[in-house]
């Protein structure tokens, strides 16, 4: 199935009106087919963890051919893997090098790619605050989106702690993926520039990957660009972050800026709101099927 990139903001259900369609690929029927060499390696792993009593937990929750079986959980999994993998090669990125915001961008950019037919790829919870302050999403659902997000952020600064020499928990400000204002920038400035920036971000993701007709499978390319644009601009001053799960994932491995890091929730989630607010005055609030199915 192709990457169905314009409506994976809208995760799940189909309004004929509104032109939104399902993304995912559903789970086939059956029992798996072994036999070929390509096979095997899975077959051993199942027995593995059949004898480790590892299956019998969790078969419950797949289906006959082993796959996660409830559609929800498999978005969480996507949220959680695809900030990981965002925080781990944005975060580790040099942050005085130039290099930098393109790192950060591209890795967005594939980030999107790789889980926008799951989940949707949020990857931020200000993407998904704003999807639920338009309807596109139910808060309860949008709150374990973000825990997903935050948690994968944690784990992706604990990967690279891990892979870098001398990082080490705990390391203070300075360290690998930390935000923080530059010398001489005030509060204000932070907090202004933080919510511009996420206001950039959001819209972009509304008007490449929400509203129609949007710009399919170029959608992950423009949003990916709206970061990179941003980071170039405004990272000089507060290192760009954009997104809470970014901040608050170092802000909990490396004990870094933790004071100030809710200033920059704060503004995320701010900017987030405005450019929801836009959003509905000019693309009109999420239609009524995907207010009560999504």
């Amino acid at each position: 199935m192709s990457l169905e990139v314009q409506a994976k903001y809208d995760r799940g259900y189909q309004d004929e009106g509104q032109g939104l369609v399902e993304v995912g690929n559903k789970p086939t029927s059956g029992a798996p087919k072994y036999g070929d060499d390509d096979d095997l390696l899975p077959v051993v792993l199942e027995r593995y963890l059949e004898k480790a009593g590892v299956m019998q937990k969790l078969r419950p929750y797949l289906d006959v051919t082993g796959q996660v079986k409830n559609e929800f959980a498999r978005c969480l999994m996507a949220e959680f893997f695809g900030t990981l993998l965002f925080q781990m090669f944005g975060g580790s990125a040099p942050a005085k090098d130039t290099t930098a915001p393109a790192a950060n961008g591209f890795a967005l950019v594939a980030v999107i790619y790789a889980f926008a037919n799951i989940s949707g790829a949020h990857i931020n919870p200000a993407v998904t605050f704003a999807l639920i302050c338009t309807g596109h999403m139910k808060w309860w659902k949008g709150l374990l989106y973000m825990i997903a997000q935050i948690l994968g952020a944690i784990f992706g600064a604990l990967i690279y702690t891990g892979l870098i020499p001398t990082l080490h928990l705990g390391a203070g400000t300075g360290s690998p993926g930390c935000f923080g204002p530059a010398a001489g920038v005030r509060n204000g400035d932070v907090f202004g520039w933080e919510t511009v920036m996420t206001f950039l971000l959001v819209m972009t993701v509304y008007a490449a990957a929400v509203a129609k007709p949007g710009h399919g499978n170029t959608a992950p390319l423009a949003i990916g660009l709206s970061l990179y644009a941003a980071a170039i601009s405004g990272g000089q001053y507060t290192g760009a972050s954009l997104n809470p799960a970014r901040t608050i994932g170092p802000a909990v491995v490396f004990t870094c800026n933790v004071g100030i890091s809710f200033l920059y929730i704060a503004a995320e989630l701010f900017g987030a709101a405005l450019a929801a607010g836009l959003s509905i005055f000019l693309y009109g609030r999420a239609p009524a099927s995907v207010r009560t199915t999504i």
